[in-house]
């Protein structure tokens, strides 16, 4: 993310240090620099996108812990339990306490996958975003130089007839 936004950084320097011209209000900026960069951010857009990839197996690897985790403490629940079928109390109790572990795992699963899968949403919703900010900015200034240069156009051709005058 962050060569994303050293990307978007950079954009924003060639619009900021582009020629003002204070007729038109206009600025000129490098338009082959600044393809350069957009196909630069193009091209690092699947590394944000394998981040979250490897956040959300990262989270798989958590909740099977976890379910391992349960199932030992489940599976020790158990043979105690056999040991001491004389105390039936104790037995049920380790059951209760192991359902309880289980259900609290699958509970922490359940949030974890939802915080992770809402973070990158959150995130793709925020590229999504600033790109289309980032190309909005730059179709209106395409738009302005495109102006600049048809009203320059128009002023050249209007002295010409004048001097034919």
């Amino acid at each position: 993310m962050d060569a994303l936004q050293d990307y978007l950084d950079e954009l924003e320097d060639l619009i900021e240090t582009g020629r003002f011209n204070p007729i038109t209000r206009k600025i000129s900026v490098e338009k082959d620099r600044i393809l350069d960069i957009i196909n630069e951010i193009r091209m690092n857009l699947p590394d944000d996108f394998n981040k979250a990839k490897r956040i959300l197996l990262e989270e798989e690897k958590i909740i099977k812990a976890a379910e391992y985790k349960a199932i030992n403490i489940l599976d020790a629940a158990e043979a105690e339990a056999k040991m001491m079928t004389n105390q039936h109390e104790l037995f049920r109790r380790a059951s209760e306490q192991a359902s309880e572990l289980i259900e609290d795992a699958k509970k922490q699963a359940r949030e974890l996958r939802a915080g992770a899968s809402g973070y990158v949403e959150e995130k793709l919703e925020l590229a999504e975003k600033q790109m289309r900010e980032y190309i909005d900015n730059i179709d209106a200034q395409h738009k302005k130089v495109m102006e600049y240069y048809s009203e320059t156009l128009e002023v050249l051709y209007e002295n010409r007839q004048e001097l034919r005058r």
